[in-house]
């Protein structure tokens, strides 16, 4: 035959369908269509006769068949496509290798003198190759023409290709100059290199440390993750997007309020999420200096994944180790104390009909251990805080008296519904069914969002 060249022959059937499907298995390798004077790979695909088989040849390595073969055996399993390797290696040899639907090696077929490399004359495999003959009936002569010794190898590859109604002489080069409605040349260059969103720099640099803590990303709108402890109580961290500076933030929460509502964005959640400077201000855990409660970043000049790596160095700092002291119910309402202020307040009675905002997780303190105890202790601590302040702000007499009053009607109101709850059997069945039922309903939406499972 005087010439040497590597294609591959697909049965296709619908010529878009496999130029669509060919586009989607380079872009996957990463690489996009493009003009000729872009290209890095260029492809021809010669369309048979009838359109039903497709030949490919790479016009970039036109002398090594393994890339070629590799596309080849992948294509034929992503698009469930039959195809046929062509090896022409010599004047008087040619080795064909059919790949099934699944890209696996069915049966090869030598054309010429095989044992001269070793390869033997072998015997084929006709269920293999009579589906994609012209005519199944054809089978037999195919097998003549393999084991035809008076004719060349050339001439006995021009009457296979008939079989099969596809031309398999043709090579690279001939291909190449073709200019025919039966080429298609596909030009590809390198895709440019995406910038990596906010979403996967978050899952890249805190998911590598938070992890293995135990923390999952559940499928929601805003970066966070999330831990939960004995299935109760909620650990949380994420970042606020303020486009062009990013704002971490943590939280705490139980499955015992009305509604976990983690889908939501910073702003709806602002009164519960809490951003780095509360952290800081309200436990100042370190010694290391604050310097910002955001971080800048814009195009190049300060990079998005800076802002990122500083959003987590500052969480890990200041957020995380308040975070990780909150294992037990009690340290919950001890958190909420220091951040939101709730020394006493207690949610009134029956809890599915008061008017306590659903992220409240005040409901905790009728089921602490012995709540009247703990409620005492803490009306304590905060009048301790209020003689403090009053001293610090110079107030009057008559307004610190006013204050206390009121401060002490708020604390026996609260500690009356203590009471009622525990000494009225109705309330407190009531009670205890509605956080169970809350429970349910908050760990369900855990495993919605694959916190949990």
């Amino acid at each position: 035959m005087g010439n040497f060249s590597n294609t591959v022959h697909f049965k296709i059937g619908d010529k878009e369908k496999f130029v669509k499907g060919f586009n989607a298995y380079m872009k996957k390798k990463g690489f996009v269509p493009c003009d000729d004077d872009e290209a890095v790979k260029t492809y021809i695909i010669a369309l048979s006769v009838d359109q039903q088989w497709s030949t490919l040849a790479d016009m970039d390595s036109s002398d090594d068949s393994r890339a070629l073969f590799n596309d080849a055996k992948a294509i034929s399993k992503s698009m469930k496509l039959p195809c046929i390797t062509e090896v022409i290696t010599d004047s008087d040899i040619a080795v064909l290798e059919l790949f099934d639907k699944t890209g696996e090696s069915a049966d090869r077929i030598v054309v010429g003198d095989g044992e001269i490399y070793g390869m033997g004359n072998n015997e084929i495999k006709p269920e293999c190759w009579k589906p994609l003959l012209n005519n199944k009936a054809d089978i037999e002569k195919l097998i003549e023409l393999i084991g035809e010794s008076d004719l060349m190898a050339d001439e006995r590859l021009s009457m296979i290709s008939s079989l099969f109604g596809v031309d398999m002489l043709a090579d690279n080069d001939e291909l190449g100059i073709r200019n025919d409605d039966s080429i298609i040349k596909l030009n590809f260059k390198k895709a440019e290199e995406k910038k990596p969103t906010l979403n996967t720099l978050f899952t890249q640099i805190y998911g590598e440390a938070l992890e293995p803590l135990g923390f999952k990303k559940p499928k929601v709108r805003m970066p966070l993750y999330v831990r939960v402890i004995n299935d109760e109580i909620i650990h949380i961290v994420g970042i606020h997007d303020m486009k062009n500076q990013l704002v971490p933030f943590g939280a705490i929460a139980t499955v015992y309020r009305k509604d976990l509502c983690i889908d939501r964005t910073f702003r709806q959640n602002e009164t519960w999420y809490k951003d780095l400077w509360d952290f800081y201000h309200e436990w100042h855990i370190a010694d290391e200096p604050f310097d910002k409660g955001g971080f800048d970043y814009y195009n190049d000049l300060m990079p998005l994944s800076d802002a990122v790596q500083n959003s987590f160095n500052a969480t890990m700092t200041w957020i995380f180790p308040v975070l990780d002291n909150v294992k037990t119910l009690k340290d919950v309402a001890d958190y909420n104390e220091c951040m939101f202020k709730n020394h006493i307040t207690v949610i009134s009675l029956p809890i599915n009909e008061s008017l306590a905002a659903p992220y409240s997780d005040t409901v905790i303190k009728y089921i602490l251990d012995d709540p009247l105890s703990d409620l005492e202790k803490r009306y304590s601590t905060a009048l301790k805080k209020i003689d403090e302040s009053n001293k610090r702000y110079n107030f009057s007499q008559e307004k610190i008296t006013q204050d206390r009053l009121e401060y002490e009607q708020r604390y026996n109101e609260s500690r009356q519904r203590v009471k009622t709850f525990l000494e009225d059997e109705e309330i407190h069945k009531q009670t205890m069914e509605e956080l169970a039922n809350r429970k349910a309903h908050n760990l369900e939406l855990l495993r919605k969002y694959k916190i949990i499972y």
